[in-house]
């Protein structure tokens, strides 16, 4: 009996450890059990925890496993230029698993990596192998003013992806909704949006809470109107004294990460609350977008998560790639190109029709690229057997204007063709339908929530699209105006009525006051004021939620920007002067 509880006890201590991940190699002794570097590092703008040193790990293995990592370097002697290559191998046992390089004159950022783990068996030596080397390969001295690292280098288990649950919100900057196919648009814009939108929900008639970006995704992710937030200005940023999304995510174990490609959504102005990291590049493709998206759906994959992607390309300036182009080109033989300094001065009066029907060619031209990188995200989390647990949320912060009203562009209205937006849903459980009562950007943040099986906040001031909606009125407002007004809406539906407002500077007065009948007017050319005491009534409830939203919303954190930023925002006309 003793032999047979000591042959039981020499055969547990052989086995190899069970896989528990996901396994965080920075977490870990390495083989040798010595002390290597490791610390954070810094490149394009964003910080990881790294191995800064060559190391090896003795570590367990899933039966279908993958590592992830980040490859960075960053160069501190800034009078100087970066000397060498740096040169990675990884290695399991005596298998090369992956070799990459850098250039550190040309490294900006993070070089997200995955590399599969197959055939290696319970367990292995995981091996990284940090190297300067000059042109031909050869090792070379390496200055202290140049750090190498492996960020975050991680195993997971590619059979746990799908598990947990994870949500995937995609705004889309500038996409009107009357230019996507699932609302009735001919051209093939949105194929990848439009099956989405045939799977799960679909709001008919879903508006913004402001015609420009700042407000529109601070409301997005808090719930709550634009002055509550205080985000309502490009001086002023989010007041924080609302919760996030990311933050009620993150407190309930999610892990929240963000893409975004504008300077209104990023840490400047204070969108980076909740998240673990928030990656923002100002004017970033569509394409990068959805590398880091991709990249970032495989290092979270076997964890709960909240993935929030900005894509700004249908924002202009107008320049899709020539493939997406060449779909929409009504044969344009002129000069005008979709740069805006190039059109935001033309009028109804000095625009002809092939002239504004090109800047429209290009506008469909760029939502198609976005929607096509969209679609590979999509088909990434199919793949990866993500797709049986996420839920995909897509969006946008407002329209755009293309002379209906007699100008360009966006922010500084609010009429139909800025405050209408896309907004559909897809994810287990989510049963298919088309929403007809009036949705509003505020019911994103409790969505999100109740298919989390997370209550919202009580400061939540949107409903859950889970469940159908409430008649309600919506309600918007911007700050950005050429009259220098405030100007809010009041709206009860796309068959219903609407009131648009411009307050004088001080908000105690009327400048002018709008009325439209939107199931006779769609497009806004008719005044139809009501009765004087229906008038009123709707006059002062819109004024009493901008006052009550000013209120609340106190505190705002002025925004420091640098003169590059600035003169970034002046060139995309949201700084006149």
């Amino acid at each position: 009996m003793k032999r047979v509880l000591l042959a039981s006890l020499l055969l547990a201590a052989c086995r190899s450890p069970e896989f528990q991940g996901p396994l965080r190699l920075l977490e870990r002794p390495t083989s040798d059990g010595r002390a290597v570097k490791t610390g954070a590092l810094a490149t394009g703008g964003e910080t990881r925890p790294a191995l800064l040193e060559s190391a090896r790990y003795r570590v367990p293995l899933p039966k279908r496993g993958q590592l992830t990592f980040g490859m960075g370097l960053a160069w501190t002697a800034s009078q100087e230029e970066a000397p060498g290559w740096y040169r990675l191998t990884v290695r399991a046992g005596e298998r090369v698993l992956a070799e990459k390089q850098l250039n550190p004159r040309a490294a900006r950022g993070f070089r997200d990596v995955s590399v599969p783990l197959d055939g290696l068996g319970s367990q292995t030596d995981l091996a990284f192998e940090l190297r300067l080397t000059d042109r031909d390969g050869k090792d070379v001295p390496q200055p202290k003013e140049l750090l190498l690292g492996i960020a975050e280098p991680t195993v997971h288990d590619l059979d746990a992806y799908g598990r947990a649950k994870g949500v995937v919100l995609i705004s889309i900057d500038t996409l009107r909704r009357d230019h996507v196919g699932a609302y009735g648009y001919a051209r093939p814009t949105t194929p990848r949006l439009d099956a989405l939108a045939r799977e799960g929900i679909l709001a008919e008639d879903a508006v913004s809470v402001s015609s420009w970006t700042l407000p529109a995704h601070l409301s997005m992710l808090t719930s709550v109107d634009p002055g509550v937030h205080g985000g309502t200005e490009t001086k002023l940023g989010f007041n924080k004294r609302v919760p996030t999304l990311a933050s009620l995510m993150k407190q309930n174990g999610y892990a929240t990460q963000a893409v975004t490609s504008h300077l209104y959504v990023s840490e400047a102005y204070g969108v980076d609350e909740g998240f673990d990291r928030l990656d923002f590049h100002q004017d970033r493709k569509a394409t990068e977008t959805a590398d880091r998206a991709i990249a970032i759906l495989e290092r979270l994959g076997d964890r709960p998560f909240l993935l929030f992607l900005h894509f700004y390309d249908p924002h202009w300036h107008y320049d899709p790639p020539e493939k997406q182009r060449a779909l929409f080109d009504s044969g344009y033989k002129g000069k005008l190109s979709g740069l805006w300094q190039d059109f935001k001065d033309k009028t109804e009066a000095n625009t002809t029709p092939q002239e504004k029907q090109h800047l429209l060619d290009l506008y469909d031209g760029e939502i198609r690229y976005t929607d096509d990188e969209v679609g590979r995200i999509l088909d990434h989390l199919k793949a990866s057997g993500l797709e049986k647990s996420t839920l995909v949320v897509v969006t946008s912060d407002h329209g755009e204007e293309f002379l209906e009203h007699g100008s360009w562009e966006h922010q500084k209205t609010l009429y139909e063709e800025v405050i209408r937006i896309p907004l559909a849903l897809r994810g287990p459980g989510v049963s298919a339908r088309r929403e007809k009562a009036q949705a509003s950007l505020l019911d994103v943040a409790p969505t999100v929530l109740a298919w989390a099986g997370l209550p919202p906040a009580p400061t939540h001031q949107g409903k859950s699209l889970l469940a159908p909606l409430p008649e309600r009125e919506a309600y918007g407002e911007t700050d950005h105006t050429l009259d220098g007004t405030h100007k809010l809406f009041l709206r009860s539906g796309a068959s219903r009525g609407k009131a648009i407002l411009s307050l004088v500077p001080d908000a105690k007065s009327l400048a002018k006051q709008e009325w439209y009948d939107l199931a006779s007017d769609p497009a806004e050319t008719k005044d139809a004021r009501p009765r004087d005491e229906a008038a009123s009534s709707l006059r002062d409830k819109a004024i009493q939620r901008f006052r009550d939203g000013r209120t609340h919303g106190a505190g705002a954190p002025m925004v420091k920007l640098t003169p590059e930023q600035i003169e970034r925002l002046r060139a995309l006309g949201y700084i006149k002067n």
